[in-house]
């Protein structure tokens, strides 16, 4: 009889204990949320109702987040180390993570704004007052559901209210562009539907695409966006009608129509070439995929495993591409060549969503724990610039900037010009901006003190628009250099300097 009660007791204690840890995994619920950021959205709301935390930071390190729900209970992803999200990771309930937080240590998020911050001001972002650019970066983050911006040239934390908290317009912005009359910031907002617009003291004026307001038969799911030549703006849509296609816009924000409607699966970022279109997809065999500027299919830029759901894309000098990948294994930063060739993974930041190349030649990277430094060279950590939930895609601004084409825009300058170099001087790459007023061929080259070419920067037909070019001066010793441009009757020469 004895045996009995106990191997009864045994089964319940198992039963219980067995039932106090979520089924799902680390890696497929932050996946789930990725994907589908409606699943976070519910989890949040049960959280709130339930008078449970939404979010947690504290001192000792944790973020957690309520990211899903599972047999009518909150699912929280517990991250232990802010850049290799991975390491230690677990998914828990409320049991579980009660624990790890207490009236000394924690700043909660309770939901519908309630915020206790129990720290004293310690988790607060640290802002620089040491401003060495003039060219910034913009850094959405839906846990506060605001933008940051950052210097483009140290990576420092600039202002982390650029944007302040805006509800109930930003639910959970993904990407920010500067619009390309320079005058706008548009935000694509996931949770919302809609890209919305921003002045550019960062505050709100309406929405931006659809122009008329939220129409989930066009957008739902909303990641990336950016624009076409021509001013266009396209946006990748991930559910609802316009499932697995990137919509089109025009120059005010009204829809004219699918613009890729193939060959994408789940899409998330989109890199317009000068030649062609890559767009990553989160789910499937076909990691990156290409298309022509019109917006036809070309062929499967990436399929191998080395990427497990990309997303950013970004242009590195000599054509190279920077590609964002999320998910485990091979977790990282991963470096293409211009054809989609695999270079390398830079592996000491995990769960990446974006990257920029800063001017001092590091990496600034984002991912759901903070935003960070990485050597460009040797793949290192330098440092975690700030640490906090759910940063997103990076964007240059450059204020009151005409925009050029890409992910940055177009306009038409009404005069010829050739900017000098940012940084300068640099190491080791620089920014270079020029304008044409007419469409020509350019020619755009650097030269040592004896006059010799070391760099064909740009030597094609450009329509009428404002460009920037990026010189890597990786393989060239320290010293000056000049660099000229020449299109039609127009040429002119700048001076740069390579110091190493």
């Amino acid at each position: 009889m004895k045996t009995k009660i106990f191997i009864i007791l045994f089964l319940v204690f198992f039963a219980i204990s067995a039932d106090a840890k979520p089924r799902i995994s680390f890696e497929q619920l932050i996946t789930n949320a990725e994907q589908n950021n409606q699943l976070q959205l519910t989890a949040g709301k049960l959280a709130t109702k339930l008078g449970q935390p939404v979010s947690i930071r504290t001192t000792t390190g944790f973020l957690i987040d309520a990211k899903a729900i599972e047999d009518g209970k909150v699912v929280y992803s517990v991250i232990k180390n802010a850049a290799n999200i991975y390491e230690g990771s677990y998914a828990a309930f409320i049991e579980e993570i009660t624990p790890l937080y207490n009236n000394t240590n924690s700043k909660i998020y309770y939901g519908n704004g309630m915020i206790v911050d129990n720290t004293g001001g310690q988790l607060d972002p640290v802002v620089s007052r040491s401003v060495t650019a003039d060219r910034f970066l913009l850094i959405p983050e839906w846990t506060d559901d605001k933008v940051y911006m950052f210097d483009a040239q140290t990576g420092d934390l600039l202002d982390a209210n650029f944007i302040p908290t805006t509800a109930p317009q930003l639910q959970s912005p993904r990407d920010v562009q500067q619009h390309f009359s320079g005058r706008f910031i548009l935000v694509a907002d996931q949770l919302s539907d809609v890209v919305q617009k921003f002045d550019t003291n960062g505050t709100y004026i309406g929405f931006y695409a659809p122009s008329s307001g939220v129409n989930n038969a066009i957008l739902d799911n909303i990641r990336g966006i950016c624009y076409r030549p021509n001013g266009n703006m396209l946006v990748t849509v991930g559910s609802g009608t316009s499932q697995n296609t990137i919509q089109q816009f025009d120059t005010g924000g009204v829809s004219i129509g699918g613009f890729i409607t193939s060959g994408l699966n789940s899409p998330f970022d989109i890199l317009i070439r000068t030649t062609d279109i890559l767009v990553s997809n989160s789910s499937g065999t076909n990691k990156i995929t290409r298309y022509d500027l019109s917006g036809t299919f070309l062929n499967n830029y990436y399929t191998t495993a080395n990427i497990n759901f990309p997303q950013q894309l970004s242009l590195l000098p000599g054509g190279r591409i920077g590609v964002c990948a999320f998910s485990t294994p091979n977790s990282g930063f991963t470096i293409l060549d211009s054809a989609g060739n695999y270079i390398r993974t830079m592996t000491a930041v995990t769960g990446l969503r974006g990257s920029y190349l800063l001017g001092n030649g590091n990496y600034l990277v984002t991912n759901a724990a903070g935003v960070h430094e990485i050597d460009s060279v040797n793949g290192s950590l330098i440092r975690t610039v700030t640490s906090a939930s759910n940063f997103q895609y990076i964007s240059p601004y450059n204020p009151g900037a005409l925009l050029s084409n890409g992910n940055n825009g177009s306009s038409l300058p009404e005069n010829y010009s050739l900017e000098q170099n940012y940084p300068n001087p640099f190491n080791p790459s620089t920014g270079i901006k020029f304008s044409i007023p007419k469409s020509n061929n350019v020619t755009l080259k650097v030269y040592d003190l004896t006059g010799r070419v070391v760099a064909s920067l740009v030597n094609e037909y450009k329509p009428a628009g404002s460009y920037e070019v990026t010189f890597d001066a990786s393989a060239l010793s320290s010293g000056v250099y000049y660099y000229s441009i020449s299109s039609g009757e127009f040429t002119e020469t700048r001076k740069m300097v390579l110091v190493k």
